[in-house]
């Protein structure tokens, strides 16, 4: 870890570090940005009154009082006619799963031989783990009802990490949420154009998995934020995982070390002594 004293600013250029120091509280209540408008009294009492005002707009016309048995699905009703297509030309099908899935097998495999090659910390795989460990633990809390038009047929070619046929695995989208954290991490590393282009897939996969209504529109959306969310917070405990990691490391070398391995052997017997 490199610190600079300048201005008591300190850089974590993610190599290998023996300390960290933890930076200095600040006011949170204060901006830190000269002339903000904040600031202003009369500004803060508008807006205080705007959100009040807002709320009680939104309570009384943004809030659906229709009751609808099932589910309704405005994403899947605005693309019925490309769900019909995908029935009546199954070749068409076929080229969109098989787009979709290449897309997901190459970022699979890139996205992992970079971190073994390039990468010497933890943030990546965090912020996956904890992405589908948090999308099981709803899978198996809720399961939603199919959608009434859902085609998800197997085109009798494999995929490394896509599964065909019927899964309820709706709440939230793995397809995107998978690309929108390796875009996050793409743009972390400035690699901008690696960045754009797992974004521009993650809009891919969003139209596929709602055009063949394998996921509900709000599976999608929540996907992106919890993608980002888990990201933001992988980045923000990035140290404290790597610094975890190395003590977990440490504790397990030391074992090695101090263990040793004897064998006695009585009759026909080989016994296995382990002296510490």
């Amino acid at each position: 870890m490199k610190v600079l004293n300048n201005q008591k600013s300190r850089i974590y250029n993610r190599e290998d570090i023996q300390y960290f120091v933890f930076p200095d509280k600040f006011d949170h209540t204060q901006s830190g940005v000269p002339g903000n408008p904040c600031y202003n009294i009369r500004f803060r009492i508008f807006v205080f009154f705007s959100y009040i005002v807002l709320t009680q707009l939104f309570q009384l016309f943004c809030t659906p009082t229709d009751r609808i048995v099932g589910i309704q699905d405005i994403g899947h009703l605005i693309t019925t006619p490309i769900n019909n297509l995908y029935k009546e030309y199954r070749w068409f099908s076929i080229l969109i799963q098989l787009l979709s899935a290449i897309i997901l097998d190459a970022t699979y495999l890139y996205i992992s031989l970079y971190w073994v090659i390039y990468q010497r910390n933890f943030r990546l795989f965090a912020s996956l783990i904890i992405f589908y460990v948090v999308r099981a633990i709803h899978l198996n809390l809720v399961k939603l009802e199919f959608p009434q038009s859902y085609f998800w047929e197997d085109p009798n070619i494999p995929s490394l990490v896509v599964k065909y046929g019927y899964f309820s695995d709706f709440f939230y989208s793995g397809h995107v949420g998978y690309l929108v954290i390796c875009g996050l991490e793409m743009r972390m590393i400035d690699k901008k154009y690696m960045s754009a282009f797992f974004f521009v897939c993650s809009l891919y996969q969003a139209f596929v998995v709602i055009t063949f209504q394998i996921h509900y529109t709000i599976d999608v959306t929540t996907g992106c934020i919890f993608a980002h969310y888990f990201y933001n917070q992988a980045c923000y405990w990035e140290v404290k995982i790597d610094f975890i990691l190395k003590i977990l490391a440490n504790i397990l070398v030391r074992k090695q070390k101090q263990t040793i391995g004897k064998y006695e052997v009585q009759g026909n017997k080989q016994i296995g002594v382990i002296i510490v």
